[in-house]
């Protein structure tokens, strides 16, 4: 009686529960909900059927599955420590991933050992040809990258591997050329800290001495600069001084010709003026102005220093000029009257004297011609 009673009770229950939760299953399986840039592979009986877009897909239940992968992959944290990553799912992301992988130990071409910190950017762009022609993606791309980080820093030496960091950027071309045929493309490759290990000090010495001599370089420069500004402004300050004082001779020149240009033109009024008025008959007016200038003359030779003055008749005058030059002088007056008469046709004559005078050789006196000229000659 019990059996029968739980026969009776599970033949009224099971398919009240088991028809709902079938239904419910099979709902559940065949409707996937795809994010955006994401896709999902899809199989049926475990062959590619095809790939689910972004958005509500319909697939058969128990018919179809999506595709699964696993990745288990190291990596490390901003402190630098290594931790386990495993990651299974059949959603497949489009978008750019960054792993920064553990630090690697690399050989230089000089035989120094150092390790370098290198981080990966990578991105999908071929689904089915990634899920199908990789396994544990993440560290293939690990592998890859230590064989072509080892091969390029052994090309290099250490100077160039610390210095020039951006000499590593090959390594983006090099890994993106062998990973095209897994459906990956390689965005960057980039080394984020290379540790010199045992050489650090030595380098570090050495960059202290370039820095140094780097230093001596641009003060030694920045001299020079200093030296050629401060020559190039004496240089143009000596030139200006040149021109100033080329423009103060010129115009001073050009002054001094314009005032003799004018005292000329004065002059030459002033003679003009002259022979206007001496104009009238019997008058000379070149000897009158003959005799001005010897007045002019005569007074700027008394005006120099040492200079003394004898106040003498004409007669008396040049005898004692000839006294002084140390010769015998005889003087041979003239007749009265013709030296007045020429006296009054001539008035400049006043003013010189008028005077025969020969010289005699200092033997003595010439036997004389006449008594009075030897009373003359006495005296």
């Amino acid at each position: 009686d019990a059996a029968e009673a739980v026969i009776e009770i599970l033949t009224v229950v099971l398919p009240v529960v088991i028809v709902p939760l079938t239904v419910f299953l099979l709902v559940w399986n065949s409707f996937y909900m795809v994010k955006e840039r994401e896709v999902i592979c899809v199989e049926r009986f475990g062959r590619f059927l095809r790939m689910l877009q972004p958005g509500i897909n319909f697939i058969v239940p128990f018919a179809d599955r999506p595709k699964r992968y696993h990745w288990r992959f190291y990596t490390t944290d901003n402190l630098g420590n290594a931790t386990l990553v495993q990651r299974s799912s059949y959603r497949i992301s489009n978008q750019n991933e960054v792993i920064d992988f553990p630090k690697q130990m690399v050989i230089s071409r000089d035989n120094a050992q150092l390790e370098l910190d290198a981080v990966l950017s990578w991105k999908v762009v071929n689904q089915r040809q990634m899920i199908y022609a990789t396994v544990n993606l993440p560290d293939m791309l690990s592998k890859l990258m230590q064989a072509q980080l080892r091969n390029v820093a052994g090309s290099l030496d250490v100077d160039q591997i610390i210095e020039e960091a951006s000499t590593l950027n090959v390594l983006t071309s090099m890994l993106d050329a062998e990973t095209q045929r897994w459906g990956v493309k390689v965005l960057f490759v980039k080394v984020q800290r290379v540790d010199a290990l045992s050489l650090s000090s030595v380098l570090a010495q050495k960059k202290n001495a370039d820095l140094k001599n780097k230093e001596i370089v641009i003060q030694a420069r920045a001299t020079k600069q200093t030296l050629v500004i401060e020559s190039e402004g004496r240089r143009d300050a000596m030139t200006k001084e040149a021109e100033g004082a080329m423009q103060e001779m010129i115009s001073r020149a050009r002054g001094q010709a314009t005032a003799i240009t004018n005292a000329a033109a004065a002059e030459a009024r002033s003679v003009k003026e002259v022979a206007r008025a001496l104009a009238g008959p019997g008058e000379r007016p070149a000897e009158y102005l003959i005799a001005l200038r010897y007045l002019e003359v005569l007074r700027s030779v008394l005006a120099m220093p040492k200079t003394e003055l004898e106040v003498l008749p004409p007669e008396a005058a040049q005898l004692r000029a000839l006294e002084i030059l140390g010769l015998n002088t005889a003087a041979i007056p003239a007749s009265r009257n013709s030296r007045g008469a020429r006296r009054a046709r001539d008035p400049a004559a006043q003013v010189r004297a008028p005077m025969e005078c020969c010289r005699a050789p200092r033997r003595g006196p010439q036997p004389a011609e006449s008594e009075s000229e030897a009373a003359g000659l006495a005296s």
